[in-house]
């Protein structure tokens, strides 16, 4: 046994030669059995008489005693009852009443799964095992039964190497009871951090064989690794989406000459990661394993590869060198996926079928192997001397309470390490870039920095001596006066003359020392790559660019408050204080670009945008900033989805004036090719584009409410109304061809039709179909039948009280209807603001003619408004609820609304309704489909009434 205990590989070493080692060296006699119930039986009968023993090695053996059954439980009490006869006495033998310890079964487990020694095939396919983990408790225990079972049957271990584990203590430190009120319940981890973010701790905090103090801040941080790694997979997919990327068409290889050395960098930081990530598991080092994935996850991946790569990522169009960078991040993005798998599974699998997916689970990968042509270690190292000089300088800027966002004039390292002046030699641009630096130089050991000034430090003593009570105002005199001149009149003169109360005195060389020292505002700082000058004063470029991106910061924020995709555009008004138009006038192209402003306007006048907001104390300045959406995206994406057409050829035909796919197709050539950058190529391509799409287009989204068709579907899902240019069949309810007479689906209206069964109607009586006996043959005229449409409403799911605003969220407004038509049974005054055409809610609902409607309709009829005309839909239902005491309002529609306005301006509208109704005691109903709208606008609409209804 202590042979097979240093043959097995322990983790950790000492597990096996100190503490297995020490209690097979003092290991006690073990009796096996046990006088329990419950357990493995012993298989030893006793005669009653002679005491002969009987030893049953098989359940063929067994089926030789008396009472045996086929397929019996060989459990007591039904063992028990079999009995054989004493071969020597011909008494009765019965089965000793005792079992076997549960720790003998443990030790034979390894081979007694395996069906052993009946199925000898699979014993030696599997055993013995690879690997074995448990507690270090089991060094007395499973360890233990198990080479002594092992080396007692088979003269060997039945294991080939172990792992123990630590516990997982209270956050007290001690073991977790309940008692103690220390226990921590999985379940409650799981629901606030997520079973990912439980599990990346628990494997990151110690290692295996080491105790846990539970830590609810380290599951937290654990969860934060795992929203940085899923937030650069947001970043990567939207921008490879906005530029329809794809990894297959672009493999990695063929973009080798287009690498940076960044995208190198990361490459080789990736191929490394591999290499430890697989060394690291390999030797049971889990924790070290996670924490390498960690550290690429947060430092090399998010801090810094995704900053260096975020302007090639901006740049519109085909560019190689974009193209590199996606490709580099996606593989570091499946990379990390396949890496983290046996960690975090759930988080992996996402990112693997969003980013990759040509396996059915990241589970089913290849475990990655490095690609050494990509390994790079002097990139490495050149890379980490540059962020370390990136870190020095941003702890300089913090402490002289500089932004990252305001450049550095200038950053000097004096007599640079030989491997620092290489590493800048080939990164310089990454440390401009990262550090946010305008210039860099390298200045070798001999040389002075520039820009030193020179100082007088004038000496108390020396000047006191001469000139006693003077002392001091000749001191903050000499102070004062220009150093450069003051030392030159030294050096040719040997004194210095100035004047002070009338009186002509004498500054001789030893009475002031002359020095050099650095200007106020660059830092000296000492580093182990050199000594590093850092310039922090601010000249006017330098403001006007911090001010530059102190808007573009703050207009991105805006965007973000209107939920704007990164794509969309927007127009931009900025009022500023007067010295600063001039100032950021240099910056114009800048600022529309990062921002996204296809027109961007500078000045000190009043802003008129849909949001606008000041932003004071902008470094001492106050900003009014407004932008409004000019939702361009939908077009823009439609126009680039013909090949040829770029995202500038798409704003050249949106400025033009097209909206839509359908309103380019329908212009003339001559017209097409008035638009700057449209080529006749670009005109061709369009006109067969457009073709294509006729002959397979999807089901066109309902006239009437806007709703995506449904292919299944005959009417619209959600406002229930037929196709354009169809008419309702009186029998079948089914849409039929205006100046159809005989209905293709029931053949009602001709000779010999087919009647169709109609649906139960709302309200009676119903127009009976025509019989075939006395139809007119042929029937020239359709037949007039009048049937109301079917519509069979829910109950309504609560009594809609006064002063309250409710939210119906439905994919057909039956919930907010039956509501409204409750309100009203209930003698309260109701108003309909609708989509559908009034006539058809009147006949779907039995509306009475003295309930108000308002038709959401560009038809300009009476009883209409457009749905862009917010202020005349205001109007309306103001005057109507402080008109109408306890009135009822429905609104039926507002995605229609949504659709032709800013979100935001809407929103705006239902909080001034919602509190004019909480005033004047009435009640509001607006129904919503929530497939409609994002999570984010859900969200902000729910927080703005009084309850929410689920249909």
């Amino acid at each position: 046994m202590l042979e097979e205990i240093a043959r097995v590989r322990w983790t950790p070493d000492w597990a096996g030669s100190a503490r297995q080692k020490e209690w097979t060296e003092n290991l006690r006699d073990w009796t096996i059995s046990r006088q329990r119930y419950w357990g493995t039986p012993l298989p030893l009968w006793l005669c009653e008489k002679c005491g002969d023993l009987r030893v049953i090695g098989s359940v063929e053996e067994l089926k030789a005693g008396a009472n045996y059954k086929e397929g019996m439980d060989l459990h007591r009490p039904w063992i028990d009852a079999v009995t054989f006869r004493c071969a020597k006495c011909g008494g009765g033998q019965h089965r000793v009443k005792d079992v076997l310890d549960v720790w003998l079964d443990s030790g034979v487990a390894s081979w007694a799964q395996l069906d052993y020694p009946r199925n000898k095939d699979l014993f030696k396919r599997w055993w013995p095992v690879d690997w074995i983990v448990e507690g270090n408790d089991q060094t007395r225990g499973w360890f233990n039964s198990q080479m002594w079972a092992g080396v007692i049957a088979f003269d060997r271990a039945p294991y080939e190497s172990v792992l123990l584990h630590g516990w997982l203590n209270g956050p007290d430190g001690r073991q977790m009871h309940k008692s103690l009120g220390n226990f921590i319940e999985p379940s409650e981890v799981i629901a606030k951090h997520g079973v990912d973010a439980l599990r990346l701790y628990l494997l990151r905090a110690n290692a295996p064989w080491e105790d846990i103090t539970f830590s609810w801040e380290d599951v937290k941080n654990a969860g934060r690794t795992l929203n940085i790694l899923y937030n650069v997979f947001k970043f990567a997919t939207l921008y490879m989406t906005m530029d329809k990327f794809d990894p297959a068409a672009h493999p990695l290889d063929e973009l080798v000459k287009n690498l940076t050395p960044e995208d190198r960098w990361l490459l080789s930081r990736m191929e490394r990661l591999k290499d430890t990530v697989t060394a690291q598991l390999e030797a049971y080092e889990l924790h070290r394993a996670t924490r390498a994935l960690e550290e690429f996850i947060v430092e090399d991946l998010s801090r810094w590869y995704v900053k260096m790569i975020r302007d090639r990522t901006w740049k519109e169009g085909e560019d190689r060198g974009k193209l590199a960078a996606y490709r580099v991040l996606h593989e570091a993005l499946v990379t990390t996926a396949v890496l983290l798998a046996p960690f975090c599974p759930h988080l992996a699998e996402e990112l693997y079928q969003a980013i990759d997916g040509r396996l059915l689970s990241v589970h089913m990968s290849d475990w990655p192997k490095a690609r050494e042509d990509f390994v790079n270690a002097n990139l490495e190292k050149a890379m980490s001397t540059v962020r370390d000089l990136v870190d020095i300088i941003a702890k300089v800027r913090q402490k002289e309470n500089v932004k990252l966002r305001w450049p550095v004039r200038s950053v000097t390292l004096r007599a640079p390490t030989e491997d620092a002046e290489a590493a800048l030699r080939q990164l310089q641009p990454v440390l401009l870039e990262m550090a946010n630096v305008k210039a860099f130089r390298v200045m070798p050991a001999e040389g002075a920095f520039e820009e030193m000034e020179l100082s007088l430090l004038p000496d108390p003593q020396a000047i006191g001596k001469v000139y006693k009570a003077w002392w001091s105002k000749i001191a903050t005199i000499l102070e004062m006066r220009p150093a450069d001149e003051v030392q030159r009149e030294l050096l040719e003169k040997g004194e210095y003359r100035m004047g002070i109360e009338g009186q002509m005195i004498k500054i001789l060389p030893n009475m002031v020392r002359v020095e050099r020292r650095l200007p106020q505002g660059v830092a000296r700082v000492e580093t182990p790559y050199g000594e590093l000058f850092i310039d922090l004063r601010v000249s006017e470029e330098i403001r006007a660019e911090g001010m530059a991106r102190e808007v573009v910061r703050r207009v991105q924020q805006m965007r973000k408050d209107v939920d704007l995709e990164v794509e969309d555009y927007v127009r931009t008004s900025l009022r500023v204080p007067e010295g600063l138009v001039t100032l950021l006038e240099p910056w114009r192209d800048y600022i529309a670009h990062e921002s996204r402003s296809r027109t961007l306007t500078i000045g000190t006048g009043d802003v008129d945008e849909e949001y606008i907001v000041e932003w004071p104390n902008v470094d001492g300045e106050t900003l009014l900033i407004g932008i409004t959406p000019l939702h361009m995206r939908e077009a823009l994406d439609t126009f680039t989805d013909v090949p040829g057409i770029t995202e500038r050829k798409a704003i050249a035909l949106f400025d033009s004036g097209y909206k839509t796919l359908a309103s380019v197709a329908t212009a003339s050539r001559d017209e097409l090719l008035k638009i700057e950058g449209i080529e006749e190529g670009d005109v061709r391509r369009i006109k067969d584009y457009v073709e294509r799409e006729a002959k397979g287009a999807e089901m066109p989204p309902c006239s009437v409410c806007g709703a995506p068709g449904r292919a299944d579907e005959l009417r619209c899902w959600r406002c229930g109304e037929a196709p354009p240019g169809t008419l309702s069949c009186p029998n079948c309810s089914r849409p039929i061809p205006k100046g159809t007479y005989i209905c293709p689906h029931c053949g009602f209206g001709g000779a010999g039709a087919r009647v169709a069964p109609a649906p139960a109607p709302i309200a009676a009586p119903v127009a009976k179909p025509i019989p075939a006996s006395v139809a007119p043959t042929p029937a020239p005229a359709p037949a007039k039948v009048e049937l109301p449409i079917p519509e069979q409403l829910p109950a309504p799911a609560l009594e809609a009280t006064a002063s309250s605003t409710f939210l119906v969220k439905e994919e057909k407004p039956q919930q907010s209807y039956a509501l409204f038509l409750d309100g009203i049974n209930r003698g309260r005054q109701g108003f309909c603001v609708t989509r559908v055409y009034p006539q058809k809610i009147r006949e779907k609902y039995g509306l009475a003619m003295d309930v108000p409607m308002l038709w959401l309709s560009n038809v300009g009829k009476e009883d209409s408004v457009r749905p862009k005309d917010l202020e005349k839909l205001s109007l309306a239902l103001e005057q109507f609820i402080t008109k109408e005491a306890g009135g009822f309002v429905l609104l039926d529609g507002i995605e229609y609304l949504i659709t032709n306005n800013n979100f935001l301006t809407v929103l705006r509208l239902v909080q001034s309704l919602r509190d004019q109704v909480a005033i004047n005691g009435a009640t509001m109903v607006i129904s919503v489909n929530p497939s409609t709208l994002d999570t984010h606008q859900m969200n902000l609409l729910e927080k703005e009434v009084d309850a929410v209804v689920t249909a």
